[in-house]
């Protein structure tokens, strides 16, 4: 649960900020003013530092060993920082589709959703008390994972024109069977925890394949 709260805070600090007119410039968000519009840019920059600061108090005052939380903030810090998130968001402010290729749209969405869903999961593997192997097996499935969740929620934008996109280089079929591949890749990351993982493979599929 730490973990989950930590990960939805960066998350939500990330959402604050890229719709900052210096950023996504944008006016609204699930169908409500953005932040910087219902109050002002300060606000907007203040309330996304807020949160991402929140987060790491989340994770070192949960009840896991130290080690544990240790594990679990490098995670989160990695996946939130120049390596991860922010590097991400620098290369896709930067984006021009007249050069792009595959290889750097999936490396933007690795560093940016993949990233925080690989924290997750291999945080969550940490609180809870995984061991070296069982990390490893997590890290893989979130890796891959992140990136077929992009795709997927780029086809169902379905507009070869906006941002970062695969479909800027490659049409719906071929996106849609990279996503496939992806997945499929990530479920058989999760094979060696048996049956308990099943709720994990249910919600990556459904992440993957969901219509709206």
């Amino acid at each position: 649960l730490p973990m989950a709260v930590a990960v939805e805070l960066v998350h939500t600090y990330s959402l604050v900020h890229d719709d900052l007119p210096c950023m996504d410039d944008d006016d609204t968000r699930r169908g409500r003013p953005t932040v910087h519009r219902a109050f002002d840019e300060a606000t907007a920059v203040l309330a996304g530092d807020a949160l991402l600061t929140l987060a790491f108090e989340v994770l070192v005052a949960g009840e896991a060993d130290h080690a544990a939380r240790l594990g679990a903030v490098r995670e989160l810090a990695n996946a939130a920082g120049a390596a991860g998130l922010v590097g991400g968001q620098v290369d896709d402010l930067a984006f021009d589709p007249s050069t792009a290729d595959r290889t750097l749209i999936e490396s933007i969405h690795a560093r940016k959703s993949a990233a925080l869903i690989t924290a997750a999961l291999v945080g969550g593997g940490w609180l809870g008390s995984a061991d070296g192997e069982a990390r490893d097996a997590l890290r893989r499935c979130g890796e891959s994972l992140g990136v077929a969740f992009q795709i997927a929620d780029d086809l169902l934008d379905a507009d070869e024109d906006e941002g970062c996109s695969l479909l800027r280089v490659d049409h719906a079929p071929g996106a849609r069977a990279r996503s496939e591949a992806l997945l499929a890749r990530a479920l058989d990351a999760t094979l060696v925890f048996g049956e308990a993982a099943e709720p994990l493979r249910a919600l990556a599929r459904y992440a993957v394949r969901r219509s709206e």
